[in-house]
């Protein structure tokens, strides 16, 4: 690809509202490009007085050469420069982006810098915050502010950071399963679905009542995570033919006994 068409991509990713898609499709063409000049065109944008510009810069910087079998073409330098726009970043945008990038790079010296904003007062950021720390969720690190996150006031914020703790991670003790059984009785139900696949995955029988509420209302097929939170619970390899919501209420029922009652309260 040309200079002249990486150019016109940069300015396609400022000519509509941040998240169209016609902008992202123009920011994933750089991202996927790989290429040094787009790179270096992305730090020099990280400089500018605009925000927007800043913001458009983290979000290429994030993945830069990523694609199928590719990883991260200077995943050194991009962090660097990251870290170094989030030292004096004021607006909410750019900072926001600058987190997610940091995120996607996994580079551990961006977890203090990621912290920093783990309690900021806009919820963009710290939804952005449960994001980077999601993608950390391998190290022991990230435990305790996703577990703050999972409390946030924001349901969007703890949607995100019970996903990144339950689902996607593996981290298992006490601490963790606890975190998650708090949750079964959050306000929000895309929550307390997160909540919900994460205590099965680890088999922790305080998930049952919920499951087992969660199931009796589904109409028609359930949600596909409440479908594999049933049949790890049941100890079945797959799900059974033909089987809806009801049906795999019943099974825990009789597997668990009828006494099961809540226990997240």
């Amino acid at each position: 690809m040309a200079i002249d068409d990486f150019a016109e991509l940069f300015q396609r990713t400022l000519a509509c509202d941040y998240d169209d898609d016609a902008a992202w499709e123009a920011v994933n063409a750089l991202r996927s490009s790989g290429s040094r000049w787009v790179f270096d065109k992305s730090a020099e944008w990280l400089q500018s007085e605009n925000p927007m510009e800043r913001a458009r810069a983290a979000d290429i910087l994030g993945q830069i050469g990523v694609g199928p079998g590719r990883k991260h073409a200077y995943p050194v330098e991009a962090c660097d420069l990251l870290l170094n726009l989030l030292i004096a970043e004021a607006h909410p945008r750019a900072a926001a982006s600058a987190l997610v990038a940091l995120g996607h790079i996994e580079d551990p010296r961006a977890l203090p810098a990621i912290y920093r904003f783990v309690a900021h007062e806009d919820a963009v950021l710290r939804h952005a915050v449960a994001f980077a720390l999601g993608c950390f969720v391998k190290d022991p690190a990230s435990l305790p502010g996703l577990m703050l996150l999972m409390s946030d006031v924001d349901e969007d914020v703890r949607d995100w950071a019970t996903f990144s703790l339950g689902v996607w991670g593996d981290l298992d003790s006490t601490r963790v399963r606890d975190a998650l059984a708090r949750r079964l009785g959050d306000d929000f139900g895309i929550v307390r679905l997160e909540a919900i696949a994460g205590l099965a995955k680890r088999k922790d029988k305080r998930v049952v009542p919920a499951l087992i509420d969660a199931l009796e209302v589904s109409r028609g097929e359930p949600e596909a995570k409440l479908v594999e939170a049933a049949c790890v619970m049941l100890g079945l390899r797959r799900a059974p033919n033909h089987w809806k919501g009801p049906d795999y209420a019943i099974a825990l029922r009789h597997h668990f006994g009828c006494d099961v009652a809540p226990v997240w309260q």
